[in-house]
Order: structure tokens, then sequence, then C-alpha cells
């Protein structure tokens, strides 16, 4: 079943406010890195991620009652939320795997960056990487899979990572399962849910659970950053991915 998305997000677009190994039993993020900052490395390299991971998201969305580039000035004549995959046709399978594909390609290709970076440099030097450099890995998995992406937050790090307009209400209403949605021209559009994963407290948790030269770094690269003071399994974020239809056969792309 198809269903309307409140009128609201057809409106201007507004900005929001803003799968890792787990913990060494009984040893704090805090006391892993103080007494072996190297055993951090790997757990940490996708602290960046708007939120430090990606959840798996091949279910179906409820039933709806409810790197950075910014997102794009689409206009949203026609909304409707799709209830679940399984009501997808057969050219929005296509496009939601492409969706699906598009997030896990930008996930890995900046997390195996920042792993390298953290690895020579500490988690620190992490976060000026990731404000230089993603922005234009998010620009290459656009090009090579043909979609729009980006990661947005209700309370975000970077203000260049608002919710495109389609996806804003979803944002308002901080909402912890994928979203699908048909858009204008037969697009689908794919909002796919950040958890906050217990590594990633180092960047995106409390004041006494970031190390100082975090912190340094944040203010210095991010200074309205509201992307502090998360817990464990919190909800962080999304990646939004929007997905044109499918050439058809014999059409030029």
């Amino acid at each position: 079943m198809l269903r309307t998305v409140p009128q609201s997000v057809a409106g201007a677009r507004s900005v929001p406010p803003q799968s890792l190994p787990r913990n060494i039993p009984g040893q704090s993020e805090g006391a892993i890195m103080r007494r072996n900052p190297s055993a951090a490395i790997p757990v940490i390299a996708v602290l960046l991620l708007n939120g430090c991971g990606r959840e798996a998201s091949t279910t179906s969305p409820p039933s709806a009652t409810s790197g950075s580039v910014a997102a794009p000035d689409k206009a949203v004549d026609s909304v409707r939320q799709i209830d679940s995959v399984e009501q997808l046709s057969a050219s929005q399978q296509e496009q939601h795997t492409t969706a699906l594909a598009a997030r896990d390609a930008l996930f890995t290709r900046l997390s195996g960056r920042l792993t390298s970076v953290i690895e020579q440099n500490g988690p620190a030097a992490a976060i000026d990487v990731c404000r230089a450099e993603a922005p234009a890995m998010a620009e290459q998995v656009k090009q090579e899979f043909g979609v729009d992406i980006g990661r947005t937050s209700f309370r975000l790090r970077n203000s260049m990572n608002p919710a495109p307009d389609w996806a804003t209400d979803f944002v308002t209403e901080q909402v912890d399962s994928p979203r699908l949605v048909a858009l204008a021209d037969e697009t689908l559009g794919v909002l796919l849910p950040i958890r906050l994963q217990q590594k990633c407290v180092v960047c995106h948790g409390t004041e006494d659970q970031i190390p100082a030269d975090v912190q340094a770094a944040l203010k210095r690269q991010y200074p309205g950053d509201q992307a502090t003071g998360f817990h464990e399994n919190d909800l962080r974020g999304w990646f939004w991915v929007e997905v044109p239809a499918p050439a058809a056969d014999g059409a030029p792309e």
C-alpha cells in the first residue's frame, strides 16, 4: 500500500538540528586506548561515519504512521511512502538493491581510509581527514552507482549534511527503521538508520569518554558540533539514497 507522506515533506528544506567487534570484557573504551592505543585502531576506524556503523537494512519498513554531501534541491511534487519491501515493483526492487550497494560502498571506502589514518596518526587525525575527503568519496559513489547519496542526523556534526526534503519529517520523528519513498520521476528514496556502536563513543560519546585530542579536533573542524552525548545503540542518524528509475531497454542512459 502506498501512503502519501505529510504535506510538510514537500515544503522548503530545513536543516534539522544534528559492525563492529565487541569490547574486550571488563574494559572501557578509554581504558583500551590508554593501555594499548593500537588495539582500538580496527574498531574505531569508522567512528566518523555519522555514527560509526551501518545497520543491516534489508528488512521492510513498518507501516507508515509516522562524506558528506549536501542534500540536493529536488522538487518533491508527489511523495508516497511504501510500506514494505514486498510492495516494491520489479524496477523498484532493483533500485532498492542499488541503494544498499551504494550505502555499503561509501561505508567501506570511508572506513578503509580512516583505518589507514588511525594506524599512522591516531583518531584525532581521522577527524581532519574525514572532513576533507568524505565529500569526494560520496561523489565517487554517486557517479559509480548513478545515485544521490549522503548522511544526515537530527543532531548534525557537519552542517553540510541536511536531510533531503522527503526525509525531513522522518528525521524530525527520529524513525529507527528503514523508510522507502516513491519520489517524482519514479525515483526511489531510501533512508537507512545508523546506530551508535560501543566503539564510537570515542567520538560521539559523553565528554568524559572522548579523548582530549579528539575534543580539540572536533572544536577545530566542527565548532557547531551537536553530535556528542550519545550512548551505545542510540539512533545516531541515517544514510539517505535517491535512486532514479532504471533506463528502459534500448533507451539512452
